[in-house]
């Protein structure tokens, strides 16, 4: 059974889901929207969190429906989260880019630095994400 979380902005949208699939095969995160400093931290932190309860080795992050630039919120993925999801045992960070060229331009800008922590690997679509991750299963 998956366990599945809407975390919503103060207006009541939701700005991200996350979801532990099945037999922990991965965390699946997907964000919606427009993401600021303020959704990204939150999101990223609630990922950690559930991290830290049970571990798990991959995570899968979606921006399919990510609209805009994320770009602000680099430094804490890099200095932040990275090295706590590292700790927490993530060892495998598939990346869904966004249809958005803004959103794009913000994975790339953070993809040299991330691939330092975690083995990353950006893809167009969900499906080539998952078949990566199925690969690195022990």
């Amino acid at each position: 059974m998956n366990e599945y979380k809407e975390l919503k902005k103060a207006n009541g949208d939701v700005f991200c889901e996350v979801t532990r699939m099945s037999g922990n095969a991965y965390v699946f995160i997907n964000w919606i929207g427009i993401q600021s400093l303020e959704t990204v931290v939150i999101g990223g932190n609630y990922v950690l969190s559930i991290l830290r309860a049970k571990p798990c080795s991959m995570l899968l992050n979606s921006n399919r429906e990510l609209i805009g630039p994320w770009e602000t919120a680099i430094n804490w993925w890099v200095y932040k989260w990275a090295p706590q999801a590292k700790d927490v045992g993530v060892r495998y960070f598939a990346h869904v880019l966004s249809p958005g060229i803004y959103g794009q331009r913000s994975f790339h800008s953070l993809y040299p630095q991330l691939k330092m922590q975690l083995e990353v690997k950006p893809f167009e679509d969900e499906e080539g994400a998952k078949e990566w991750l199925q690969t690195k299963s022990f």
